[in-house]
């Protein structure tokens, strides 16, 4: 059965670093069997049909394509289509986000350990607010992202998962393509 996919590797195209021609990476993928393949913006949203049902053996396959093909390593965090819209419609910090821009769904590998996250909840974090539910942290960052605490690399240290984070305007424009 064919799944439509989200694949966000974390960090290409982000300054000079890990640069990847998204048309180029849009044909290697469907070389290697992918279909309906798109991207969205210059960061690497790559959304594909394939024939697995399992988001682990997309997220390695595209690991070792941007590896083989542009030398770039860097993880790759996968979502089913269906994942995605639920996670933009459990929206559970709706009520507080007045700027989706400052707004980041983090997409993590795995489900953390639930006494790291109850830990993690207890915290004052102000003004920023965090809600976890499954594979999905939700942060509110009210003075922006350069100075958010709450960020993808503090989230991955603390629960030991890959973490890969999306701000609200661009899940809906992934969305929107799915």
């Amino acid at each position: 059965m064919t799944e439509r996919y989200l694949v966000m590797p974390r960090g290409i195209n982000v300054g000079t670093r890990n640069r990847v021609p998204m048309a180029e990476l849009r044909s290697k993928l469907t070389n290697e069997g992918h279909t309906d393949v798109a991207t969205v913006l210059q960061s690497g949203n790559v959304i594909l049909s394939a024939e697995s049902n399992h988001p682990d053996e997309i997220a390695g396959a595209v690991q070792r394509l941007l590896s083989d093909e542009f030398a770039v390593d860097v993880p790759c965090v996968v979502r089913t289509a269906s994942q995605v819209r639920r996670a933009l419609e459990r929206h559970p910090l709706r009520k507080f986000v007045s700027d989706p821009s400052r707004h980041l769904v983090n997409f993590l590998s795995r489900t953390p350990d639930p006494e790291v996250v109850s830990a993690l909840l207890e915290e004052d974090r102000s003004p920023e607010l965090i809600a976890i539910e499954g594979t999905e942290a939700y942060v509110w960052t009210p003075d922006g992202v350069r100075a958010m605490t709450l960020s993808y690399a503090y989230l991955e240290k603390r629960f030991g998962v890959v973490v890969t984070a999306r701000n609200w305007n661009t899940l809906e424009r992934i969305v929107a393509k799915l």
